[in-house]
């Protein structure tokens, strides 16, 4: 196992310049995407993560590399200023993890690659239905169906079952997955044909950033613990109760999150937010199922619109509030206490090549146009932001 001389394992370091990289595309594509409103922004940037990650891979084809950096970026995640960070988080750690573990099945060559990109997509997908079923209940499947029958009938394809519809969308996903992988590895082949070996020494590695907190507030352990207790039981009650039981044990929530987290809700002032709520109540209104017709029907559909809302709402808050509580120092530095003092250093120095990553990726437009030839550009600089980080640790040994 390789070793620097301050017994930092050599993978954490390569770990840290993928991490690095992948965060650096993260805010680039990320920003761009995100404020125009692009639709699957989140698919693009997966693809893109699947592309930078295989093609890295052929830089130095080494087991233990891809998961690490997932661990890293995600942890990197934990200062966005994005008030809601665990899903992104799940969603990067998911992806390391399941790329590493394809790779290690099918092994380092073509055949691992695309099954690790397949995978990937595959799994990226179940998070997103995993993710509608916290926010917004089964309901939403229900009514999901009934508007797929309902389309199918107007179009005339009476025999198409929902069910081939998801594995439809579920081949189209891998497919993508496996291209994206293709793309990766031809492109990392020739990355590292193609590597820069010079670094520049006068730079310094600085983590700051992880170990600074992003909001002003009086951390609190038993605030953590109290969310993570009383939001499953919240989502258990949203699922029982009618729709005025519903709004006196929300009340509550909504008065004690607005008190202590209101600067995090910036999920909040978000008009597409609201107008996803919106279009979740007029789904239930047209199309979920009631035991009566008529109005009577129709407003039983909305009383469970409304609460599907509702339900919506506290997971977004109550995931805002925990991204909060878990931006503590004491949480961070727990990590360099309780054994996991190389992933504690991993992220510092990738936040440290953050700068010489982000100025060597094109701008955020050149980027979406030609993001092959962006990665491509980028990948041939890892030897030497690894060279740096090694020199940065030796320079550190003798100070």
């Amino acid at each position: 196992m390789e070793t620097s001389k301050r017994g930092v394992n050599d993978k954490w370091i390569k770990a840290s310049v993928l991490a690095g990289l992948w965060a650096g595309i993260e805010i680039i594509a990320g920003s761009f995407l995100h404020n125009l409103r692009i639709p699957f922004s989140g698919t693009i940037l997966t693809l893109i993560s699947i592309i930078l990650v295989i093609g890295f891979f052929q830089i130095w084809p080494k087991y233990g590399i891809i998961w690490r950096a997932g661990v890293i970026t995600a942890l990197m995640k934990s200062i966005s200023p994005s008030a809601v960070i665990l899903g992104p988080m799940i969603a990067i750690t998911l992806e390391g993890f399941i790329m590493e573990l394809a790779v290690r099945i099918a092994g380092r060559n073509i055949t691992g690659y695309i099954s690790a990109g397949m995978l990937t997509m595959i799994g990226i997908l179940i998070h997103k239905v995993v993710r509608l079923f916290l926010l917004y209940g089964w309901d939403i499947f229900l009514i999901y169906e009934e508007m797929f029958i309902y389309a199918t009938k107007k179009l005339g394809f009476i025999n198409v079952q929902p069910m081939r519809a998801v594995l439809s969308l579920f081949l189209i996903y891998a497919l993508l997955g496996a291209l994206a992988a293709f793309l990766g590895y031809r492109l990392g082949q020739r990355a590292k044909k193609e590597q820069h070996h010079e670094y520049t020494p006068s730079s310094e590695v600085h983590g700051n950033q992880w170990q600074q907190p992003s909001e002003e507030i009086e951390y609190s352990t038993r605030y953590l613990i109290f969310l993570v207790v009383v939001i499953p039981i919240m989502l258990y009650a949203l699922s029982t109760l009618t729709l005025g039981a519903a709004l006196i044990v929300t009340l509550p929530w909504f008065v004690f999150i607005f008190w202590r987290y209101r600067f995090a809700m910036r999920q909040l002032k978000k008009w597409l937010f609201w107008m996803q709520l919106l279009v979740i109540l007029a789904l239930a209104w047209f199309f979920s199922k009631t035991p009566v017709g008529g109005l009577e029907g129709r407003i039983i559909a909305l009383s469970g619109g409304m609460i599907m809302v509702l339900r919506a709402l506290v997971v977004v808050t109550g995931f805002a509030a925990i991204s909060t509580e878990l931006r503590a120092p004491l949480m961070q530095h727990l990590f360099f206490r309780s054994g996991f003092r190389q992933l504690y250093i991993s992220v510092n120095h990738a936040f440290g090549i953050l700068p010489m990553v982000i100025s060597s990726l094109a701008t955020p437009r050149q980027f979406i146009l030609n993001p092959a030839r962006s990665i491509a550009i980028s990948l041939r600089n890892v030897n030497s932001w690894h060279q740096h980080l090694v020199q940065s640790l030796d320079k550190k040994e003798f100070d």
